[in-house]
């Protein structure tokens, strides 16, 4: 099966693998649901609130995507955060996430397939994807990653069809099979940005081989960008609409530059303006994420690919793999992104070394090559694959004797874990005692996105996201709320003004708050207030 020629569109055993993927996604969540780990990042509660939100908030609506990530894996998530259960257990996150290693595995297998690698090869190739650790964890979590990769792969399994396919497939079909998903990876991370300008001059290349017109070139070209592009209008226009600012997610309060800002004054964006330390935080990222047998591996599959093929059609659609590399690269550089490991300057807990995960398919593809792009030499092929397959092995080996030490995506979740047992618990309490009444929380500030957890419709909460309903509340949170759920001393250097709690700030220094409100749970520096006498709201 494995070893299926395509035929016109169709690549027998996409389906099959498809399903082998979404099954390891689904043994993965149950493994981390068990054990209680798939909402340790801060991230992944974030998200699934904000999916939630649109439909049950105090104003719901697509206002509620907000601007601090782009909007695609909280849309994907909508309909299964729909279900209070699914939400409030992270199972929600754990179908999308294994439904996201389905599509990269077949998407992978299809790049394959296109690739005239034989069945040997794909076989490895998938292996790499799918014994990677990291990336089976991430698939439990709510993340952006892996809807990412999995638009990534999928783009680039439609440019390969695009590329390869006996017949000339038009524009339109491009545009479907390789301008959607790229509009997918525009919509989840900035990474998807670079691909579409990478991805169109891969286009642009292959015309003009193929002696195009200019006029054909440029056409082509324009029918893969144009829904990446329209994508990208569609997501200045929200901006715009809602917060007057077509650039708020680059340059408002709840930005990657004003998060960045409180590490450059701090003096912790050492990468910034540095390409050699940058070089290096993100290869040892790489390390932590893809391990280090797989890019040793990618690597003298690029170097052998490269005397073999030089800069091919076949060539350069795995380079186009790398784009997120180069672009994650170039962002440490510019100080447009921060990752922290044992090379950083100064070293620290490990933090975002996560974003590297999307070069785990194309050193998956870079491998792949080394025993499946020649159908000679059938021996000496099984005998390199059987070697390689046994360093997997040990690589995994080595994993699994220390997996939170040795593997940073896990480290950072087991951090997360710890960071949130104290308001875990308190959410957990509140969600036991809870008896109605609204609730006054500010979820967007340091540990509280824990709505999840918590498990109580959305609007029943004010929050930051319920506007001016919210201010009122903290104004006279007697005639809003019966319960208050808040820090109960205001933490220090925060990495952005956005993360202080804003309902501790006032009513911390409210003495009129305490005679309305009684501490009702404390634990790890967050307090439950229930509001004392009679009950009306």
């Amino acid at each position: 099966m494995l070893d299926a020629t395509p035929a016109g569109r169709r690549v027998p055993g996409t389906v099959p693998v498809f399903l082998v993927g979404v099954a390891l996604g689904a043994v993965a969540s149950a493994w981390a649901v068990h054990r209680g780990i798939n909402m340790d990042y801060g991230d992944s509660m974030a998200h699934l609130t904000i999916a939630r939100r649109i439909v049950d908030s105090k104003t719901p609506g697509l206002q509620q995507l907000g601007t601090v990530w782009l909007p695609l894996p909280h849309l994907l998530l909508l309909p299964l955060v729909m279900n209070l259960w699914l939400w409030h257990t992270g199972i929600a996150a754990c179908i999308l996430g294994s439904l996201c290693l389905g599509a990269t595995s077949a998407g992978l297998y299809r790049i394959m397939a296109r690739l005239d690698f034989d069945g040997i090869g794909r076989l490895v190739g998938l292996s790499i994807l799918l014994t990677n650790l990291s990336l089976l964890y991430a698939c439990t979590e709510a993340l952006t990653e892996p809807v990412l990769i999995a638009c990534i792969v999928c783009c680039l399994a439609g440019l390969a069809g695009w590329t390869f396919a006996p017949r000339r497939l038009s524009g339109g079909e491009l545009s479907v099979f390789a301008g959607i998903p790229a509009a997918g990876a525009v919509l989840s991370r900035y990474e998807g940005w670079a691909l579409v300008l990478s991805g169109a001059l891969y286009v642009g290349i292959v015309s003009w081989r193929r002696r195009d017109t200019w006029r054909q070139i440029l056409v082509c070209c324009f029918a893969f960008a144009v829904v990446p592009a329209a994508s990208v209008g569609w997501w200045l226009a929200y901006n715009m609409a809602w917060y007057g600012n077509p650039l708020e997610f680059l340059t408002g309060p709840y930005s990657a530059a004003a998060f960045t800002q409180t590490f450059i004054q701090q003096g912790l964006l050492s990468t910034k303006g540095n390409l050699g330390l940058s070089t290096e935080v993100y290869v040892e990222a790489l390390v932590q994420t893809s391990g280090l047998v797989p890019m040793l591996l990618g690597v003298l599959g690029a170097l052998v690919m490269t005397v073999r093929w030089g800069l091919s059609n076949r060539a350069l659609l795995i380079w186009l793999a790398g784009t997120s590399s180069v672009f994650l690269l170039f962002s440490l550089t510019t100080g447009q992104h921060i990752m922290v490991n044992p090379a950083s300057a100064p070293p620290g807990a490990d933090y975002n070394n996560r974003y590297a995960l999307s070069a785990v398919p194309w050193f998956a593809l870079l491998t792949a090559f080394l025993v499946g792009s020649s159908r000679g030499f059938r021996r000496t092929r099984i005998a390199g694959s059987v070697v390689i397959i046994a360093l997997m092995v040990g690589q995994v080996a080595y994993w699994l004797g220390d997996p939170r030490d040795r593997l940073s995506v896990i480290n950072e979740g087991e951090s997360g874990h710890v960071a949130f047992v104290g308001v875990k618990a308190a959410a957990t309490w509140l969600r036991t005692h809870y008896d109605g009444g609204d609730i006054l929380m500010d979820e967007s500030s340091d540990k509280l996105a824990i709505a999840p957890v918590l498990g109580i419709p959305m609007n029943q909460i004010y929050n930051r996201s319920s506007g001016a309903g919210f201010e009122e509340a903290i104004a006279d949170p007697a005639t809003h709320v019966r319960w208050v759920f808040m820090h109960t001393a205001l933490p220090k250097n925060l990495s952005t003004q956005s993360a202080y709690d804003h309902v501790a700030i006032v009513l911390l220094k409210d003495p009129g708050f305490t005679m309305r409100f009684k501490l009702v749970y404390s634990q790890d520096g967050f307090g439950i207030y229930r509001r004392t006498g009679s009950d009306h709201g």
